[in-house]
Formats: C-alpha cells, structure tokens, sequence
C-alpha cells in the first residue's frame, strides 16, 4: 500500500496520523528517518521555510520511496506554486489561509488533473516510479492527492462547514497559532478560543466525511482534548524542535552523569 493510501486507511479507521513539519532538513533522507520513528507523514513548509523550491522534489520522492506522505504547505494560492510543487513530488497540499468556501473551491481544482480541475499536466510524474504511461500517471494522481484546507481564522471558522462541503476538500486543519493570534489571544492554546475550535472543525469534518487535523500546541492536555474530540491528523512538532528536544534530553541527561560521577569522587 503507497503512502496516500496508509494514510488514508489509518484516518478511516480512527486512528491517529502523525506527522512533522519540515522546515529546514535538506537531505532527503529526512521522510526515512521521520519514517523509523513512527511519523506518517511529513509537510514540506513553503510558507515560512527557507528552502528553495527545487529541494521539495528530493525530500518528497525520498519520503514517498520511505512509505511517509509528503504533503507541501505553498506560501499562497497561486496555481503555479501548487503545481509546481505537486508535480515535482508532493502528494498533496495543506493550504493556508483558507477563509471562503470559494477559496477552497480553487484550491482544490488547482491541485488536479482535468476533467476534476486545472493542474497542468508535466513532462512526467515521478511519484509512483516510472512504469506508468502519463496518462495512469496523472489518473492515479488524481486519486491519492490529498487537498486539506488550514482553518486559522475566525472567517474561516465562520465558514468552516461550506469549507468542508466544498468538492475536492479532503480534509481541514486548525492553524492553531495563527488562529489564536488573529483572535486576539496569543498563545493561549489552553483556553476557550481552541477548544471551541476544535470541536466546530471536528463537527464539520465528521459531518462531511472528512478528516480534521492541527498544529501549534505543545501542551499535552490540549492534544489528549484535541484528539478525543475528533483530531486524528496530528502534528507533532517541527524539525527543529525535535532536534532541540533530542539535544537537550541528551545534555540533561550527560549533565546528570557528570554530577553524579563528581558526587562520586
């Protein structure tokens, strides 16, 4: 089962699927590595990164080759953005800012093959190997691509059921910081404003067949309410914060070493 269908299956299912934000590994051993560690997804961060687009095709086609979905957050709506990030590797999009069931609607169709919308067809396609004609190539493509449309504000969650009405939306997920922020509470990722976000998107993509998702926590308590409201699109952390966590862990731990060695003497 490729990586899109894992996905899938394991939101179906109710299960949880983790994931990391990519934002400054360059080596496209990074889907491998998340891989090992129990990841199933990662997202390859367009919007603040300061990665240059050609290096999204060797960590997506590294991570899809490792079973983990690449999925890439573009810095606008811009069709050209989107296609050119899915047609180098990307596997799906998770789109910010989108506020309007209109804003949804081109999205979605931009991230497409004809007749289900306007992504203009490449050269080749190199997501599933090279043993399909162009034309499996980009009808596969059309079945496993995966389009999730970021809630982050209070616009957005105004609409956030015509949102997840709209064709061609597979999912929604909360922009928890941005959301917070343009509500007036930053940081405040325990109170009222989130919780009663969640359980509006959750509803929303439940009612719709959908699934919901969020990033931007770090408190455990808010993701054991955010998942058993319904979040099973998770991300955990990004790249460098799990680096700072491993390093740190590993600090305190030789630090204590040291101490208890120089106790010892």
């Amino acid at each position: 089962m490729m990586a899109a269908q894992k996905f899938r299956a394991r939101l179906a299912g109710g299960e949880i699927a983790l994931g990391s934000n990519v934002r400054f590994s360059r080596s496209a051993e990074i889907g491998a590595a998340l891989a090992a560690c129990g990841m199933d997804w990662i997202m390859l961060d367009y919007e603040h990164s300061p990665a240059s687009p050609h290096i999204a095709q060797d960590i997506a086609l590294g991570a899809l080759r490792a079973g983990v979905l690449p999925l890439a957050r573009p810095s606008s709506h811009d069709p050209r953005e989107i296609a050119g990030l899915l047609t180098n590797g990307a596997l799906g999009l998770i789109v910010p800012h989108v506020n309007t069931a209109a804003e949804a609607e081109a999205v979605a169709r931009a991230a497409r093959f004809a007749p289900r919308g306007s992504l203009s067809v490449p050269g080749s396609l190199p997501h599933f190997g090279y043993g399909l004609t162009l034309t499996e190539a980009c009808a596969r493509f059309n079945d496993e691509v995966l389009v999730v449309a970021m809630i982050e504000s209070g616009e957005a969650l105004a609409n956030v059921d015509a949102i997840a009405a709209t064709e061609g939306i597979d999912g929604l997920f909360i922009g928890a910081s941005d959301l917070l922020w343009e509500r007036g509470c930053p940081g405040d990722y325990g109170g009222p404003v989130l919780r009663q976000a969640i359980d509006a998107v959750a509803l929303a993509a439940r009612r719709h067949r959908e699934f919901s998702g969020m990033g931007g926590p770090r408190e455990e308590a808010v993701w054991r309410g955010a998942i058993a409201a319904g979040i099973r699109m998770v991300m955990t952390e990004n790249d460098l914060t799990l680096l700072m966590r491993g390093a740190r862990d590993r600090a305190a731990f030789f630090a204590s070493c040291a101490a208890a060695a120089g106790g010892a003497a």
